[in-house]
């Protein structure tokens, strides 16, 4: 059995360094240093280092590693003159470490490490692409908030206090970080598509803030009324993104909550996605640049949604309290408005610790979601044209029918 083991430990650590070489040899114009060959073997010995060391002689993997790090310093010093970069002696280095986690049973972070390192490789143009579009006040924003978060993150007490104890600062902080990096990824994404079609800018930036491409879009939709399918389609992919990014913040801190939410939640984005699929019959690139939108790492923002975000949780746990569930749901419309993200978090958190039923955290989030879908729709009303109102208005109707019919069910099975 042990011998079986070895072997499919053998061919998995083969076949990394395999699709890392691939990729190498792929991009190589000319002789290179490792490729479709070598990088194999690298994964090989560092697969067997790890073996001879852990029943035979400690210090081998030592001298294993070592001994490769001298060969690519060596030959990253004779291309240095070419001016390469030492990316490839890194994904060396890299692959002997792979082989030394699949001998030690780290199957998934060797395959997950694998499949980063080959797609980093990969996509070198894309990223210097990014790179390069990039603002330095973007790069601070971002050091600034890695910083903070290094620092701060650490040493924040673990343990609940306040009014209500319904303050708990590394909770809070860890919330703040989930936020600020998916809005950074969706900003990244903007970044990179912006200005090249506004489907792009739609659903990217939906991910930042959906509120934003309604209103942006609707002003759009007077200045340029032959776009009423492209920017009806890029508005309700918006609102798509927004019920998905629910989903996603709830899976990540309550699954049950998850649960709850899927059926609504799914069911509004798969009927929008058709509408969107329907409309979408234009050619999608224009000279219409990317929205103002702003890096999500500046700290008086994160800051903002840190203040927001407590507040709402010892709000809801205050009208729990002394008024009952009813108040909580009226706060959670009327927050919705503001802020979906910092409502979906307290829910989860709130079910997860067992302080509210995971039916009622549901009911919260979707009244939440049907209060910022309402006031989208209403600057959608003051500044789109009469054609892209009617059409969102038909969005809206549909959204407050599924969510609605939803709340109406749990309510009723609440309380038979």
């Amino acid at each position: 059995m042990q011998e079986y083991e070895n072997l499919y430990e053998i061919l998995l650590a083969l076949g990394l360094g395999f699709f890392v070489g691939l990729e190498r040899e792929y991009k190589a114009k000319g002789e290179v240093f490792a490729g479709v060959r070598t990088y194999p073997l690298i994964s090989l010995l560092g697969y067997f280092s790890a073996l001879v060391s852990d029943k035979h002689f400690d210090f081998f993997i030592y001298i294993s590693f070592l001994s490769i790090l001298g060969f690519t310093l060596f030959n990253f010093f004779l291309e240095y003159e070419k001016d390469k970069g030492i990316t490839t002696e890194v994904s060396v280095l890299l692959t002997f470490l792979i082989g030394v986690l699949v001998y030690f049973d780290y199957y998934y972070l060797s395959v997950f490490l694998g499949f980063l390192t080959t797609l980093i490789l990969a996509i070198k143009q894309p990223l210097e692409s990014f790179a390069k579009s990039l603002y330095f006040e973007d790069v601070i924003s971002l050091v600034k908030f890695l910083l903070l978060t290094a620092i701060v993150y650490p040493i924040l007490p673990d343990k609940s206090f306040g009014p209500y104890e319904a303050i708990n600062l590394k909770e809070i902080w860890k919330v703040v970080i989930i936020v600020a990096t998916i809005d950074f990824i969706g900003y990244i994404l903007v970044r990179w598509k912006g200005g090249k079609s506004l489907l792009w800018i739609a659903l990217f930036g939906g991910l930042i803030s959906s509120t934003a491409i309604t209103y942006n879009f609707s002003i759009l939709s007077k200045k340029s009324p032959d776009l009423k399918n492209i920017l009806f389609s890029g508005i309700t992919l918006s609102w798509i993104v927004m019920n998905l990014r629910v989903l996603v913040i709830s899976g990540f801190l309550n699954v049950e909550l998850l649960k709850f939410l899927a059926l609504p939640l799914l069911l509004s984005s798969v009927v929008l996605l058709l509408m969107v699929y329907r409309y979408i019959k234009l050619d999608t690139t224009t000279d219409f640049k990317e929205s103002e939108f702003k890096n999500p790492f500046r700290i008086l923002e994160i800051l903002q949604f840190a203040i927001f975000y407590t507040f709402i949780l010892v709000l809801i746990k205050f009208i729990q309290n002394k008024v009952g569930i009813s108040g909580v749901y009226l706060v959670s419309f009327v927050s919705g408005v503001i802020d979906v993200d910092a409502i979906t978090f307290s829910a989860a958190s709130l079910s997860k610790s067992g302080v509210i039923f995971t039916t009622t955290a549901s009911i919260i989030v979707i009244l939440a979601v049907i209060s910022n879908s309402i006031f989208k729709y209403i600057y959608v009303l003051i500044f789109a044209n009469e054609s892209l109102k009617r059409e969102m208005f038909k969005v809206l109707v549909f959204n407050l029918f599924v969510f609605l019919s939803f709340i109406l069910i749990q309510m009723f099975l609440q309380n038979p």
